[in-house]
């Protein structure tokens, strides 16, 4: 998921992309330990989706601008 289609969303809707991306991690997690991991990196790129989105919500919550500085 790219950073344009995040900022576009609801920020209910992004907390609740966030749990369901986390439950889907620890799945992940899970399984690999015990099974054949299908997809390596598929656990890199959901953690830098979650970051991506809480990002969002923390601008939003500060009133920030993408490319804005902190002041």
């Amino acid at each position: 998921m790219n950073i344009e289609e995040i900022r576009t969303r609801a920020e209910e809707d992004l907390r609740r992309e966030v749990a369901a991306i986390e439950k889907e991690i620890w799945g992940l997690r899970f399984r690999q330990g015990s099974e054949k991991a299908g997809d390596p990196t598929r656990i890199r790129r959901l953690r830098r989706d979650v970051a991506r989105m809480l990002t969002v919500i923390q601008e939003r919550k500060l009133g920030l601008r993408r490319g804005e500085a902190v002041k």
